[in-house]
């Protein structure tokens, strides 16, 4: 294949990707079950034309990770920090753990009665399925009204955010004792610590480079502090969405006597110009990913019966512990529209291909995990129509004792 066909390809791809994303908003379909089905169709005419696209074992993980950074470093960028946004806050971390550990552990349990393996194994299997994916809950969710758009954005972070910590914590640890355990909360704290000290830093740098190429210069620290967290079995996840939460609410973090060092008004026109670039950038970024993705998949072990007979199961169990979790938050119309916002996408595939070969389950088919990518954002796909002119239901009147 010659040069120009291959930006002739690339080109198209980029250009049918920002056509997608124009009309998501009109027929409220996710692009990402656009780009998995571009990738199918790309799979044909591949096969039909005999022509391949090399390299694709080597290209696709760290195309996914740096989509994953991407993707939490802009829903952080997105996100303000507040005393009234306390209890949105609030609840969204609760749903994300309720909802992460219940889903977790009925998918576990299928798995350790269908395929007899421990529990170890079962659950390190089943968290990728158990984690909403904030790379299409984020987007897919953005016809929703603000309060429950600002709820799936901090709630879908939380989702991935805890689910690389429960991640990591299963696949370095045999055992599930009290050392393990505080192990990796101190784990969580010296991040979290680190992390507010490198911002600080980071923040330093984007207000004082003068040089016209600087935000990239930052982002490939920040890729390198990541992967170097990540090779010392750290969870630099929380580093990304406390840098992007640190440079949105600068205010919060620069006070009294440290305002003499920095200048907020620079910062925050700097802030907006790396906005865009981080945009434009996750944006190129998923296109690829989600199409290579779709093109990777084995069209005929899609319509394998063992997998749908995995899949419906877990299906049941998402949106059952959706329910769940969602009923104790939230009002019954709230709770309801948010229900179908349950996506599977990015982060499910990364933690499945980090899964170590000794704890996988060989006997659980692949395409488990398209089926419910593309089914779970099909159910979201509804819920967008069914749900996207709600009105919020107004706050509940104040009992006599209180008036």
């Amino acid at each position: 294949m010659n040069t120009e066909i291959i930006l002739v390809v690339i080109s198209s791809i980029v250009l049918v990707s920002y056509l997608f994303d124009m009309f998501s908003g009109r027929t409220r379909l996710p692009s990402v079950v656009l780009l998995i089905l571009s990738g199918l169709a790309l799979r044909l005419l591949s096969d039909w034309t005999g022509y391949a696209i090399p390299y694709l074992g080597y290209v696709l993980a760290p195309l996914g990770t740096v989509g994953l950074i991407l993707i939490v470093l802009e829903a952080g960028l997105d996100l303000e920090l507040n005393l009234e946004k306390a209890s949105l806050i609030r609840k969204s971390l609760l749903s994300a753990a309720a909802g992460l550990g219940l889903c977790l552990a009925g998918i576990s349990g299928v798995y350790m009665l269908l395929f007899e393996v421990p529990a170890r194994v079962a659950l390190l299997n089943a968290l990728p399925l158990a984690i909403i994916s904030s790379a299409v809950a984020i987007p897919g969710a953005r016809l929703f009204s603000e309060a429950r758009r600002e709820f799936i954005t901090y709630e879908s972070s939380f989702s991935d955010i805890l689910g690389i910590l429960v991640f990591n914590y299963l696949a370095l640890n045999a055992s599930f004792g009290a050392g393990a355990f505080f192990s990796f909360g101190f784990e969580v704290f010296v991040t979290v610590l680190l992390s507010l000290f490198f911002s600080l830093g980071l923040t330093a740098l984007v207000e004082r480079i003068d040089h016209q190429v600087k935000h990239l210069p930052v982002f490939a620290i920040l890729l390198l502090v990541y992967a170097t967290a990540k090779l010392m079995h750290y969870s630099p996840l929380i580093l990304v969405l406390v840098f992007g939460l640190f440079l949105n609410n600068i205010t919060l973090f620069i006070r009294g006597n440290m305002r003499l060092y920095f200048s907020l008004d620079k910062i925050g026109t700097e802030v907006r110009l790396f906005k865009s670039v981080i945009s434009e950038t996750t944006f190129v970024i998923k296109t690829f990913f989600f199409v290579l993705l779709g093109y990777t998949a084995d069209i005929p072990r899609l319509l394998d019966r063992s997998a749908l007979a995995v899949v419906l199961p877990v299906l049941l169990l998402i949106y059952a512990s959706r329910v769940l979790s969602l009923r104790l938050l939230w009002p019954a119309p709230t709770a309801a529209a948010l229900t179908y916002v349950a996506p599977r996408g990015l982060i499910t595939i990364l933690l499945f291909m980090g899964i170590p070969d000794e704890l996988r389950i060989r006997l659980l088919p692949d395409s488990v995990l398209l089926w419910t990518i593309l089914l779970t954002a099909l159910v979201l796909t509804w819920g967008v129509f069914k749900h996207a002119g709600d009105a919020e239901p107004p706050p509940l009147p104040a009992r006599a004792d209180q008036a």
